[in-house]
C-alpha cells in the first residue's frame, strides 16, 4: 500500500504543471495567433487564448478539486468507491497529458504545460497507479 505522503505530493506535482500553464499561456497565445488555419487548431486556440489571471482562476478550482480527492483517498480509503474513484481520476490525468501531446502535434509547436506533463506529471501518475 502506498504511503499518504506520496498521495499528498501529487497535489504539488500537479500544481507545478498548472504553474507552467499559468506562466506560459499568455505569452504563448500572443505569439501563436497564426494557428487558426484548421478546425482543430481553432478549438485548441479557444482554450489557450486567455490571460494568465483567467487561467489561474481555473486552476484554483482544479487545486481545490484535486486536494479534495486526495483528502478523500487518504482519510476514507475504507469507504466503498473511494479507491476506484481516485484511480479513475488518475487515468483522467493521463488522458489530460495525452491531450497536451496531441495539441502539440496538431499545432506543431509547444503548448503550455507540455514539459511538466511529460517530465513530471505522467511519470508520477503512473507511479501512483502502479503502487495503489
Amino acid at each position: 500500500m502506498i504511503e499518504s505522503t506520496f498521495l499528498w505530493l501529487f497535489i504539488v506535482v500537479f500544481m507545478v504543471h498548472d504553474f507552467e500553464e499559468i506562466i506560459t499561456v499568455e505569452h504563448w497565445a500572443e505569439k501563436r495567433k497564426s494557428l487558426l488555419e484548421s478546425k482543430w487548431a481553432k478549438r485548441i486556440w479557444s482554450f489557450w487564448n486567455i490571460r494568465s489571471n483567467e487561467f489561474a482562476k481555473r486552476d484554483v478550482v482544479i487545486f481545490l478539486f484535486v486536494s479534495m480527492l486526495v483528502l478523500l483517498r487518504v482519510e476514507f480509503t475504507s469507504v466503498p468507491g473511494v479507491e476506484m474513484g481516485f484511480q479513475v481520476f488518475l487515468w483522467i490525468v493521463l488522458i489530460h497529458n495525452l491531450v497536451h501531446l496531441i495539441q502539440t502535434c496538431v499545432t506543431r509547436t509547444y503548448t503550455p504545460g507540455l514539459y511538466t506533463a511529460i517530465i513530471l506529471v505522467t511519470p508520477y501518475t503512473l507511479f501512483l497507479l502502479i503502487n495503489l
